[in-house]
Parts: structure tokens; sequence; C-alpha cells
């Protein structure tokens, strides 16, 4: 047994000599045994590899130039045109543009019109256009960045629903080719962010490792340089050409497109849409996870759904009821006229400049604070607001820009995204901390590891991983 053991640990020179009773020679070199090889170690670049603002990449002047055509992958012209299906693309944007100028329904609950939409976007975009249908190549929305969001897969022993998201944000510009602004007294250098959010279809771990291994790799390659583009690209392709859903409405592999906006109307609101599968067209969509505003907030019901799901809403179980998803998300500030029974409301409410106030989730009645975060937090205007100090936008325009010629910087990003501490909204003696661009860094090194670097490793099958924000 011991001549064994050493076989397995003495150089071969050496062991052949014990094996056949000969003493090795005194001048016999004895190599060093060597240590133990440890896989390469995992190593996430957010910068490169999750949320990429950089300049080189979002003003490139190849594929973001919609004049170029095909090759204009990252333009907002050539994402459209694939959303379109085979529809007529610039229709398909005048139409949800035009959604705006109306009242919707959504969910049963009516949406308001934000007509200045035809003042500010539409009517401008249509003179620069000609005037008679929109010219794509004048399409007013500037991109601010390209997200990985890999966080938000979905998966459960060897079955895969989903490998996340990949993500365009666009920041939308004014007729002077600058970042459309905000109503007066909102303290942000744009006033509009469209959010293209591209499922990464995936149905098995091999699938899930290949996403995996083609937006890591993008850290292995420099950034902003020739190698690193066109793997961007070629990865970008995968989930936003044409046909790359058959399943999905258009064959495109959209979820959703979000929308911030302060420019149209007051409050700050977030809308949804999602491609209808019958008309093809945009249409407005229930807000994941966000009731509607000035229902329920402040409200015994409101008490209620938070008392009633304490536990859930704890340990991370809660499905919010689709009922009570609201058509918009209203993140504020507000006007004590918005709400028809001001008076009866028991939310918290902070005065802010200009006589309007700061009204996060809150009600009278709410026995556990830790609750009512985690349910506020998960909302749009929760996350955009009080429950993270963040002032609307998680990703916008630089404070100073050098528009319309360029950015001049990358993309302004939340503290929420980069680290902060704040007080909570409704007891301000608890500080919450958060720092996401962190947690997505570690989440997506775990799940690289439990591929391996190589991935040739099964994937993270024993791991459940299940998400139910909407960050």
């Amino acid at each position: 047994m011991r001549s064994i053991t050493w076989h397995r640990v003495l150089p071969v020179a050496v062991t052949a000599c014990i094996v056949a009773g000969i003493a090795p020679a005194a001048n016999l070199i004895i190599p060093p045994l060597l240590p133990p090889q440890l896989p390469p170690p995992v190593i996430v670049d957010p910068a490169s590899q999750l949320l990429i603002t950089d300049l080189r990449v979002v003003e490139d002047p190849l594929r973001t130039d919609p004049r170029n055509g095909d090759r204009a992958a990252w333009s907002f012209k050539h994402l459209v045109e694939a959303m379109a299906g085979s529809g007529d693309p610039a229709e398909f944007t005048r139409r949800w543009l035009e959604s705006w100028t109306r009242d919707q329904v959504v969910n049963g609950r009516v949406v308001p019109a934000r007509p200045a939409i035809r003042e500010k976007v539409l009517g401008p975009w249509l003179a620069a256009s000609g005037g008679v249908r929109l010219d794509l190549n004048r399409a007013p929305f500037k991109l601010l960045a390209i997200v990985n969001r890999m966080d938000l897969r979905q998966h459960d022993g060897g079955a895969v629903t989903t490998a996340g998201e990949g993500r365009f944000v666009f920041g939308v510009l004014g007729p002077d080719g600058r970042p459309l602004p905000p109503l007066p007294g909102t303290p942000v250098s744009g006033g509009f962010v469209v959010i293209l959010e591209y499922e990464l279809v995936a149905h098995d771990m091999s699938q899930l490792g290949e996403w995996s291994r083609l937006w890591y790799e993008l850290g292995r390659r420099p950034l902003g340089g020739p190698e690193y583009l066109a793997s961007l690209e070629a990865l970008t392709r995968r989930f936003t050409d044409r046909g790359r859903a058959p399943g999905k409405a258009n064959g495109n592999a959209l979820n959703q497109l979000r929308t911030n906006e302060i420019s149209l109307a007051f409050p700050w609101e977030l809308r949804e849409f999602v491609i209808d599968g019958r008309s093809g067209q945009l249409v407005p969509d229930p807000v994941a996870n966000t009731p509607d505003t000035i229902q329920l907030n402040g409200t015994p019901a409101f008490a209620s759904l938070v008392n009633d799901n304490e536990r859930a809403l704890l340990d991370d179980t809660f499905e919010f009821p689709s009922a009570l998803l609201g058509g918009a998300s209203l993140s504020g500030p507000f006007l004590p006229m918005m709400f028809p029974d001001f008076r009866a409301r028991t939310f918290v409410r902070r005065d802010l400049p200009g006589g309007v106030l700061d009204i996060p989730w809150s009600a009278a009645g709410v026995r556990s604070n830790e609750a009512r975060h985690a349910l506020a937090l998960n909302t749009c205007g929760g996350c955009h607001r009080a429950e993270t100090g963040t002032g609307f936008l998680q990703i916008g325009f630089p404070a100073v820009t050098q528009l319309p010629r360029s950015l001049g910087a990358p993309a302004a990003l939340s503290g929420f995204l980069t680290g902060i501490t704040v007080p909570d909204p409704v007891r301000p003696t608890t500080l919450r901390e958060f720092d996401d661009l962190e947690r997505r860094r570690e989440d997506f090194a775990d799940l690289v590891r439990s591929f391996g670097v190589s991935f040739s490793g099964p994937g993270p099958l024993q791991a459940p991983h299940r998400v139910r924000f909407v960050h």
C-alpha cells in the first residue's frame, strides 16, 4: 500500500528505483513536487460584462449610426425594425408613441393621457422627417447602455425557463438633439428614458452555459477595442435580430419595453409595453409588481396586503396579485390633489420644495416595516424613489453632455447601482445599503464558477434560481 502511495507522489525515476530495491543515486536530481493546479479565477468586470456605458461602445460610429443600415446593430432603427416583424416599423413606432395621446385602460384601470408626447417627441420627429411618415434614421433616441441581466434567469435542477435578459437603454432627445428636459424644478439632466428588455432564450443548461460564456468572454477582450465590439455585436444579435424567438409575438425576443419620464406631465411616471400577439403592435401592459399608487397607497387595503403576506414578503416567496397591478407606476413627487381622498390617507408624507410631497409606499396599521420595504422595493416607483434614495433614473444622461455631438461622458448611474446608504423612508433610523452592481457581479461570478471557465461543467443543476424583483 505504501509503495502505491509513493508512486502517486514521487518522480518516476525515484519510484522505479524503490520498486526495484535499488537506492537512488546520490547525484540524482529530484525535481520539486508541483502543487495541485487550481482552476483559473473567475474575474467579472461590471463595466465590460454587466453594464456597458463606455463611449467607445455606445457611440461606436458603425453600430449606432442608423444610416449604416443593417450594420447599425445597436441603433434604435435596427432594433425596432426587427421588433415590428413583418409590419411597417415606422408605423409600428408611430402607433406606440400615439398611445400616450389618449387615455388607456390597462388591467381595468384608466391610465390618463399625456398628450405632450405629440408636442415634444412625435411632432418634431415627424416634421424633421418631412411631415408624412417617421424617418427612423432621425429617431430621437440616444443609446446610453447595454446591460447583461442574467441575474434574472430562472432554473430549477436541470430545467431552465430563461437565461435572463439583455437590455438596451436609450435616452430621448429633444428637437435640438439634446436630452429632452424634465419639467421645471426636477433635478435630472434628462427627463425621458426608454428601456428595451429582451429575453435571453434558453431551455436547458447547455444554452444557459452558452449565454454565460458569451457575456463572460467579453472580459477577455480590451473594452471598446475591435474584437470586443465585434463580440458584443454578435452576442446582442442573438437576442435582438429577427426571428430569434419564434414562439413570441413577431418572432422577437422582447419581453417588455419600459419608459420612465417626467418630460410629458407631472408626476414622474413609468409605463410598460409588450408586443401584442394578435395585432403585432406595442400595447400598454400592467407594470410588473406594482399596484395602482393612487388607488392603494395609504389605505387600509395596502396595510392588509402587507400584513396578510408578511411571511411571504420576508422570505421572498410573495407573488404579487395580478388583479392589483397598475397600468402605470407613479413615483412622485405628488400633489395632494392627485388623491381624491387625500386627508383620509395614512401614508408617510415628506414636504419637498414647491409644495409637492414625497410619499413612499406606507399606511397606518402595517405590522412589519421590513415586509413593507420588501414590497415597496420591488415596485417600479419604490425602486426609483424613496426606498433606494434614487432621483428617478437608475441609468440616465450624464450631468453635463456635449450633445448633440456626443454624450461626452458615460451615462450617470444611481447610487442604488454603484453603492449607497439611505435611511428607510418610514423609519429613518433604519439605514439600508444598496450596491446592486456588486450583487449582480457576485451572482454572475457564481454562475460562471458553476460551469467552470471552460464552460464544460454541468452548471448550477442543484441550485434553483428564481427572482421576483423587477429592477
